[in-house]
């Protein structure tokens, strides 16, 4: 490829990809642990003080830990569902503190049990998205497997009664600019150690 050629969004997003990868693996443990805390209040506050309901999920071991949220949500009282890689689809599961988990196609930790009816996410107050990066303009780039662009596709956005979608992320993830496609689902606020950044 001769170097003027411009270069496909498809690659930049491969680049910035394993950018953030790299940044991501070479966090302490202490490090990842109080982003984890910091965030999940942060997460928490979005919701009623008890009774709400939203998605989160089971962190991989270089994402912000979400432990942390799903402790606050289980103590708040908040109903609580986790996705589960189906196929090509994510199935969601209800997360209670007794749910047996097992490690699914991708080696991620997923529920077992029955999923809820796909309209179910349409009802709920919080969508918790995983991400490697964000924009300005609240478009959120995935790990690459488009499984949540998938499955948001069919729920309102928040502007339309449909649940806040938030993504979760290192400080340094939120950018100016991310390389992105039409499909590429965008959320209503990004949440990072040190806060809340809402996206119009």
């Amino acid at each position: 490829m001769g170097h003027d050629e411009p270069v496909s969004i498809a690659e930049s997003k491969a680049q910035v990809r394993a950018e953030i990868r790299s940044a991501r693996g070479a966090r302490s443990e202490a490090e990842r642990a109080g982003a984890g805390a910091a965030i999940a209040g942060h997460v928490l506050s979005l919701l009623p003080a008890t009774g709400g309901s939203l998605t989160a999920y089971l962190s991989m071991p270089t994402e912000p830990p979400t432990d942390a949220l799903i402790e606050g949500a289980w103590s708040a009282g908040h109903r609580l569902l986790v996705p589960r890689i189906t196929g090509r689809d994510l199935a969601w599961i209800p997360l209670q503190p007794d749910t047996v988990l097992a490690r699914g196609p991708l080696g991620i930790r997923e529920p077992v049990g029955d999923p809820v009816a796909g309209e179910a996410l349409t009802l709920l107050d919080l969508l918790v998205l995983p991400g490697l990066a964000v924009d300005a303009q609240g478009i959120r780039l995935g790990q690459g497997g488009g499984f949540y662009d998938a499955a948001l596709a069919a729920v309102p956005a928040h502007a339309d009664g449909g649940p806040m979608r938030v993504i979760v992320l290192f400080d340094e993830e939120v950018r100016a600019q991310v390389p992105h496609e039409p499909h590429d689902c965008r959320v209503d606020a990004a949440v990072t150690p040190s806060g809340i950044r809402r996206f119009a």
